[in-house]
C-alpha cells in the first residue's frame, strides 16, 4: 500500500529501496483519494480578462465564480452596478449580454469562451440603440466535466483509441469548499509497466489533459500494489 500526499496536483515519491516485480506480473489501483473541492473557473492567465470600450481592461481574480457572482465582481471593479449584464436564458443554456461599452472577446486571455460568446467584438449600440447580444454556444461556466487520476506505472487505459495511465475517472459531487472524497467501490486494477519501481507520480488532470488547478488544496491519496498471479496481493 503506497500512501501520497501534498499541495500540488502532481504528486511524486521515490521509492526507497526499489520495488523488484521481476517475480511476476503486477497490477496497481486506487484505493482512496481526498482533497477540497478548490478547482477554479476562473483562472490566471488563462481566462481572467475583460476588455471593453476602447482600452478598458481588468484582470478577475482567480476563483470559482457561480454566473451571478463573476458579473457582480466584474461591475464592481469597473465601479458601476449596471454597467455590464449577462443572465443565462433557462431554455437555451445561452448567456444574453448588455454592456454600456463594446467588449472585446477576441482579446487574449478573456472570459468570452466561458459565458458561450465567440472571440470577436460585440457592440453596446446598432444604430443608437442599446444591443442585446446572445451567446452562440451555452455557457461554460464549469470548465472541468471529468478529473483523471493518472499514475506513471499503471498501463492499459485507452482514451480515445490512445494508450494511456488513467487509472481512474470522476466528478466531485460537492460544491465549492467542501471536501472531495473519492473510494471506489471495486478497485479497478491496471497492469504495471515496470520491473522495478523507483518513483511513483499521480496526477490529476481534467478531460482536455489540463493539470488540475487544486489552488495549493491538500491532495491525499492511497495506492495499492499487487501480484496479478491467483490474485494474491504483495
Amino acid at each position: 500500500m503506497f500512501s501520497l500526499s501534498g499541495v500540488s496536483p502532481s504528486i511524486s515519491c521515490d521509492i526507497f529501496p526499489p520495488i523488484d516485480l521481476r517475480d511476476g506480473e503486477y497490477e496497481i489501483g486506487l484505493v482512496d483519494l481526498t482533497t477540497y473541492n478548490s478547482i477554479p473557473n476562473i483562472e490566471k492567465g488563462i481566462n481572467d480578462k475583460f476588455y471593453y470600450g476602447e482600452n478598458g481592461v481588468i484582470t478577475i481574480d482567480e476563483g470559482s465564480y457561480e454566473l451571478e457572482e463573476l458579473v457582480d465582481h466584474i461591475n464592481s471593479k469597473i465601479g458601476g452596478s449596471t454597467f455590464f449584464t449577462v443572465s443565462a436564458n433557462k431554455n437555451t443554456l445561452k448567456a444574453e449580454m448588455k454592456c454600456v461599452e463594446d467588449v472585446h472577446f477576441e482579446k487574449e486571455n478573456s472570459i468570452g469562451q466561458l459565458l458561450g460568446f465567440k472571440k470577436q467584438v460585440y457592440k453596446a449600440e446598432v444604430e443608437g440603440k442599446s444591443k442585446k447580444h446572445i451567446s452562440e454556444n451555452v455557457i461554460n461556466i464549469i470548465t472541468v466535466n471529468t478529473i483523471r487520476v493518472e499514475c506513471n506505472i499503471a498501463r492499459g487505459s485507452f482514451e480515445n483509441g490512445r494508450e494511456g495511465h488513467v487509472l481512474h475517472e470522476f466528478y466531485p459531487t460537492v460544491g465549492t469548499g467542501y471536501k472531495i472524497v473519492e473510494a471506489p467501490n471495486t478497485i479497478i486494477y491496471l497492469p504495471v509497466n515496470i520491473q522495478r519501481i523507483n518513483n511513483l507520480t499521480v496526477t490529476l488532470r481534467d478531460q482536455n489533459g489540463r493539470v488540475l488547478n487544486l489552488r495549493n488544496e491538500i491532495l491525499s491519496l492511497r495506492l495499492h500494489l499487487r501480484k496479478r498471479k491467483n490474485g494474491s496481493s504483495i
